[in-house]
C-alpha cells in the first residue's frame, strides 16, 4: 500500500477534522499536532491520493540530527 490507511492515521493520533465531496471524489482531512494529513477516494471508493500539510506557525526546538532527518523527509 503506498499510502496510511485510515485505521493506521487513527491508531497514530490523527483525528478527522472535515469529511467533504467534491466532483467525482471524497476526501477525508486528519489532524495531529501541526500535521494535516488528505486522503482522497473516487466516488466507488478507490483510493487517488494522499498529501501532507505542515503548519509554519508552530515554532519548536530541535536537537540537530532531528533537523537533519526533517531536512532528507521534506528537502527530497
Amino acid at each position: 500500500m503506498n499510502h496510511l490507511s485510515m485505521q493506521e492515521l487513527h491508531d497514530l493520533g490523527y483525528r478527522i477534522m472535515k469529511t467533504y465531496i467534491h466532483d467525482n471524489f471524497w476526501t477525508q482531512r486528519r489532524r495531529k499536532g501541526c500535521i494535516t494529513v488528505e486522503t482522497t477516494w473516487t466516488d466507488v471508493g478507490d483510493f487517488d491520493s494522499q498529501q501532507i500539510q505542515i503548519d509554519n506557525g508552530e515554532c519548536r526546538s530541535l536537537k540537530p540530527r532531528e533537523i537533519v532527518k526533517l531536512d532528507k523527509i521534506l528537502n527530497k
